[in-house]
């Protein structure tokens, strides 16, 4: 009598689920990478991804499937903040260690850049420049810290502060490090963000940033939204919560981007 031995090829439906979360953190799918990853035919992955096609889940593309849901969709930050928030709180406090006394720095709006608002040490001396609203309440907690904040118009879906008057306020102003947090990390397009208006308050503050930190967990890479807010060759370092894909980690090392991996993640 047969037994299936224990770490089988998973059946269809738990192959399909596991396919969808794959797609969820990539943003895309290959056929023959699949087949790999499960010990399958890439006929029997064809047919998972015309399957789930078809039942709406997501959309094929030659040689594989891309996520159907739209490029500038943004989930609210009440949304966010709950999500993955241990990865965040590692990519924070690593982030936290690259500020120094005496520092001008730029922080974004975003979840995981709150996440470094909160572990800046307290008695340090610094002046902090910041488009979000709600990151200057958090800071005001720092009397060591002088709180610049960078007016607009405010989006309530983020809390950050963007259009013409936000871009006017950074001319002139220049920073020792930015600290950025991105929705999309892609090899193709670069940084991107779901908002067309924060990725240019974004891309004003790399061009005014003597060093600038992009904040992202690992579900962003592969990832590509709305808008660009830099390439991999205008910004210094990336911090996550475990080390990428490969050729993720090669082009950072081509590009002299250096790549930090937040303590307690893999290999951090």
């Amino acid at each position: 009598m047969n037994r299936k031995k224990k770490g089988a090829i998973p059946l269809t439906e738990q192959r399909r689920r596991l396919i969808l979360e794959r797609l969820r953190t990539w943003g895309e799918v290959r056929t023959t990478e699949l087949a790999q990853m499960f010990g399958v035919s890439p006929m029997t992955i064809r047919n998972d991804l015309n399957a789930l096609g078809e039942a709406g889940a997501l959309k094929r593309t030659h040689g594989g499937a891309v996520s159907n849901e739209p490029i500038a969709r943004e989930p609210s930050y009440k949304d966010k903040e709950g999500q993955r928030s241990a990865e965040k709180a590692r990519i924070g406090a690593a982030a936290a260690q690259e500020i120094s006394e005496g520092m001008v720095v730029f922080v974004g709006n975003g979840t995981t850049t709150m996440q470094l608002v909160r572990r800046l040490p307290r008695l340090v001396r610094l002046a902090v420049f910041t488009n979000a609203l709600n990151h200057a309440g958090a800071l005001l907690e720092h009397p060591g810290v002088s709180v610049y904040v960078v007016g607009g118009y405010l989006r309530g879906v983020s809390y950050g502060m963007v259009g013409g008057l936000a871009r006017k306020a950074l001319e002139g102003v220049f920073f020792d490090a930015a600290f950025v947090g991105v929705n999309g990390v892609s090899l193709e397009y670069g940084f991107t963000l779901p908002s067309l208006e924060e990725a240019e308050v974004m891309a004003a503050v790399v061009r005014r940033a003597r060093r600038t930190f992009v904040l992202a967990d690992h579900s962003k890479f592969g990832a590509v939204t709305h808008a660009r807010v830099a390439d991999f060759g205008e910004v210094d370092a990336v911090i996550t919560d475990r080390i990428p894909p490969e050729e993720f980690a090669r082009a950072f090392n081509e590009l002299d981007v250096r790549l930090v991996v937040a303590k307690g993640g893999e290999n951090g």
